[in-house]
């Protein structure tokens, strides 16, 4: 490799960080975070291992950079505030069916997560300070305003979040990580559609009774 001029150094360094991170996403998919070696990521991105540690010095500290640079959902902000005063039963569905669509797309860093992540307590720690905890908070802030207003039942917003959450996680989880597509496929508009119909059915103010809008469009009551 040619020799870099100095004033591209940066952009130069930044460019390998990026393809070391790229192919650590790959591997860690593939292989399983304790079963990859430095020796496969440096293969993978096409450089020498030394050259590898010179970006970075452990593969701990590679795997802590891949869920920082991967960061499995950096639209929610966007997409709850988009929500803004959109009911409920408009609402849920669409923020739903817009969160499964990327998490289909990012399932190799799911499958990071799944494997890695969650059967570590430090890296779990780690997973829900930086992806858990800000979409519970973000999405408790949304839902706690049409408590307010007695469209949702009062209920703890954080807690109804992290459910809400929890549940797109698990079909995530059943059907595209661990081989349930296989056994029992559903599809994308099933899912999305259970999943906003179980919340908002325990969620909703009943004696308001507001029509509940699926993802396949079709209205409801909520409530007996």
């Amino acid at each position: 490799m040619g020799r870099v001029a100095a004033n591209r150094h940066a952009e130069f360094a930044q460019a390998r960080r990026d393809t070391i991170l790229c192919a650590s996403l790959r591997v860690f998919a593939q292989s399983g975070f304790s079963e990859a070696t430095m020796d496969e990521v440096a293969a993978a991105a096409d450089m020498s291992k030394a050259a590898l540690y010179l970006y970075f010095p452990s593969k701990d500290a590679l795997l802590h950079s891949v869920l920082k640079h991967f960061s499995l959902l950096p639209e929610l902000p966007e997409m709850i505030a988009a929500l803004e005063d959109t009911p409920p039963a408009i609402g849920i569905p669409r923020l739903i069916e817009e969160t499964w669509r990327r998490l289909l797309e990012r399932k190799e860093l799911a499958r990071v997560i799944v494997r890695e992540i969650q059967s570590n307590p430090e890296r779990a720690k780690l997973f829900d300070e930086q992806v858990g905890l800000p979409a519970y908070q973000l999405l408790g802030d949304y839902l706690d305003r049409w408590m307010a207003r007695g469209v949702l039942r009062r209920q703890h917003p954080l807690a109804a979040a992290q459910c809400l959450f929890g549940m797109i996680w698990f079909f995530l989880l059943t059907q595209e990580l661990t081989g349930g597509k296989d056994l029992y496929p559903l599809s994308d508009d099933t899912i999305v559609t259970t999943v906003s119909n179980i919340f908002l059915d325990g969620a909703a103010n009943t004696a308001k009774r507001p029509a509940l809008r699926t993802a396949s469009g079709r209205g409801r009551r909520l409530g007996p």
